[in-house]
């Protein structure tokens, strides 16, 4: 009698050649991706044990599996107890994470708020629910490319002078399973509401200005490569005991050495934070990635006790993102120069971006109480934590000077990174 074929349900994502460790504490393997479902087998941790398949579903990604009742029944396990997603085989997956249901619903309502706030037509409005894939994409480039500062735009017109990658089309991190986006929460660049708060007890040496934008997920989240690029030495957290990892891109793919080899371009992305399970760090100095490989994983932060012995804010996991460039053209600026990492996303991604701000429980950025005015996403393209003084929160603006000596914002950014002699690899 034949052998009938398996039936997956809608959202299953097939994978090869995949085996996962099992971590501490074990797994239950269950006849359904249901953690109420029959159990048909108890791993132990360290097992490891085939995987075939991905469902993510609810609070889970369910993993299929063989069991050893019958080699036509597979079996499910919570694949948040094994290693699949801190290790090279969610490289599988990467791309499916933007079309999973959760991630998609959450692109779909900020295009409908967007919609909205132009008054589209209500019909029109519910046409969105049945978008995916390219044709969503390029509604989201459309709307997007809108709302972008104009400075920003002429910042990306001397891309070529300045030896910058192309856009980034990746975020840096991801949920996982993808409902965890709704979660995620995003805080900002430069004056933002924690450095305004917090300034004297951690960011004494930054000026009072946070040096890059966080992402609150839990440790053990999937770390990204945001572009093609190599893994590199990049030393810019204040602890040495950190761990992190740092990319620097490479120039477009049409520009190439005489060999066809690809050329590094001006800028670093740096990664903070990792400090945790060894898959922090999948990747190594020196590697090679293409966009959208995962290199590691989210971890927490390190700081100092008074006795000078090293402790870990087991209660703040999150990664932190900085961007830096390399040289003017003419000096190397080291780790003291740090940009507003939203100026290298693609449009549609700092949308998204500013959508997970919303869920802070606090506003990413000042409202009262700061001399300032109202602050955004892109108050500020990159300061300098050189001179020391005066520190930002302790400036009185004036009319002819907002922010204090080496303190850019947009315009003043642009108008710095002009006189850059042209980038030469």
């Amino acid at each position: 009698m034949p052998s009938t074929p398996v039936q997956f349900p809608a959202g299953y994502l097939p994978l090869s050649k995949v085996n996962v460790t099992v971590r501490a504490g074990g797994v239950n393997v269950r006849a359904t991706p249901d953690k109420d479902a029959e159990r048909v087998l108890s791993l132990r941790e360290n097992a490891k044990q085939p995987a075939t398949g991905l469902l993510w579903r609810d609070d889970h990604s369910w993993l299929s599996t063989p069991t050893p009742r019958s080699t036509q029944e597979i079996g499910w396990m919570a694949g948040e107890y094994t290693d699949f997603s801190r290790s090279a085989a969610y490289n599988q997956v990467v791309n499916a994470w933007y079309e999973a249901a959760d991630v998609l619903e959450f692109r779909r309502a900020l295009l409908r708020d967007m919609l909205r706030a132009r008054g589209t037509d209500a019909d029109k409005i519910a046409q969105v629910d049945r978008l995916r894939g390219e044709t969503l994409r390029k509604l989201e480039d459309t709307l997007t490319h809108q709302t972008i500062p104009p400075t920003v735009i002429q910042f990306w017109q001397i891309q070529e002078r300045l030896g910058l990658p192309d856009r980034f089309e990746y975020l840096p991190v991801h949920t996982v399973p993808p409902s965890g986006i709704e979660q995620l929460e995003f805080n900002g660049f430069g004056p933002d509401t924690f450095a305004f708060h917090n300034w004297e007890l951690y960011y004494s040496n930054t000026r009072g200005l946070h040096n890059g934008v966080d992402y609150i997920v839990p440790e053990g989240s999937p770390l990204i490569a945001v572009s093609d690029g190599v893994i590199v030495n990049f030393r810019f957290l204040g602890n040495s005991a950190e761990r992190s990892l740092a990319l620097r891109p490479y120039l477009p793919d049409t520009v190439r050495k005489p060999d066809g080899s690809r050329v590094l371009s001006n800028l670093i992305v740096a990664y903070g934070h990792l400090t945790g399970d060894p898959t922090s760090q999948i990747v190594h100095v020196g590697d090679e990635v293409r966009a959208g490989d995962i290199i590691g994983t989210s971890g927490w932060p390190i700081y100092t006790r008074d006795d000078g012995t090293l402790g870990i804010q087991h209660n703040n996991a999150h990664l932190h993102l900085e961007t830096h460039l390399v040289t003017t053209g003419e000096r190397e600026l080291g780790s003291r120069t740090p940009f507003n990492p939203l100026l290298f996303f693609s449009p549609r991604l700092i949308a998204w971006q500013a959508r997970l701000a919303a869920h802070s429980s606090t506003p990413p950025y000042p409202q009262t109480g700061q001399p300032f005015g109202r602050l955004g996403f892109f108050s500020l393209g990159a300061f300098a934590y050189e001179p020391p003084a005066p520190r930002v929160w302790q400036y009185s603006p004036t009319r002819q000077a907002m922010w204090p000596e080496g303190v850019y914002d947009l315009d003043n950014m642009l108008k710095w990174v002009q006189t850059f002699a042209p980038y030469q690899e």
